[in-house]
């Protein structure tokens, strides 16, 4: 049996390849080592941040004045009716909007709504359902209705007359609403209800008495939630 020794030159070749072996190894794991560095910046880039640059569009809604609260979004959205928004001293939590006689009123002695209030509460009522249905749901508790007469006649009568006339405006309001707004009216009839006062809380001055038309009215009454009056919105549309 014959032996085969490796000579020196078959030595050499294996040293030699197994160096260049080394090298071509080291030099990817550097390869990848660089490539790794070079893309960490442009990760860095394009990973989301807890605090993001805000857009144009949000820029620009920051800049937007903001009412503050309840009674400024109530207040922007009536004084398109010429109508303002009162707190009740009383309560914090209860919001009042007076509409008075020319503007809401009735046939005499009946529930019956003149062309002019039908008009008014065609107008007003699918934005004010939207307004308390949209962005200021959350925030309020209940709507109340409220009919009040004057001093004329008695008890009972103006009593059973500022309840139906109260309920007259809130089913034209659903009426109305149901047909121009039906996403919100769900909401809206949730939330509101009807009462009558009758003659009570008359408005008097002290010189000369009882003033008949300013008594005659309906009061949209909005009661909040607790902590709801301080609370920030966004601008009513």
């Amino acid at each position: 049996m014959h032996q085969h020794h490796l000579g020196p030159h078959s030595t050499i070749s294996h040293t030699t390849t197994t160096g260049l072996m080394d090298l071509m190894t080291s030099l990817a794991i550097i390869f990848v080592l660089l490539l790794a560095a070079s893309l960490a910046p442009q990760a860095d880039q394009d990973a989301p941040t807890d605090n993001p640059t805000p857009s144009h569009a949000a820029t620009a809604d920051s800049t937007t004045a903001q009412p503050d609260n309840v009674h400024a979004v109530l207040h922007e959205h009536f004084a398109q009716f010429g109508l303002s928004v009162d707190d009740d001293p009383q309560d914090p939590l209860l919001v009042r909007i007076v509409i008075p006689e020319d503007l809401l009123n009735f046939d005499s002695g009946k529930s019956t709504l003149t062309p002019q209030a039908d008009r008014f509460l065609t107008d007003m009522m699918p934005r004010y359902a939207v307004l308390v249905c949209g962005p200021l749901e959350s925030h309020i508790d209940s709507v109340v209705i409220e009919g009040h007469t004057d001093d004329r006649g008695d008890d009972a009568m103006n009593l059973r007359l500022s309840q139906e006339r109260s309920f007259r405006v809130m089913t034209k309001g659903l009426e109305v609403i149901d047909r121009t707004e039906p996403t919100v009216s769900p909401c809206f009839q949730r939330l509101t209800s009807a009462s009558g006062r009758g003659r009570q809380d008359l408005i008097a001055h002290p010189a000369t008495g009882v003033d008949r038309e300013k008594s005659r009215r309906v009061v949209f009454k909005l009661r909040l939630r607790a902590g709801a009056q301080h609370e920030r919105f966004p601008p009513a549309t």
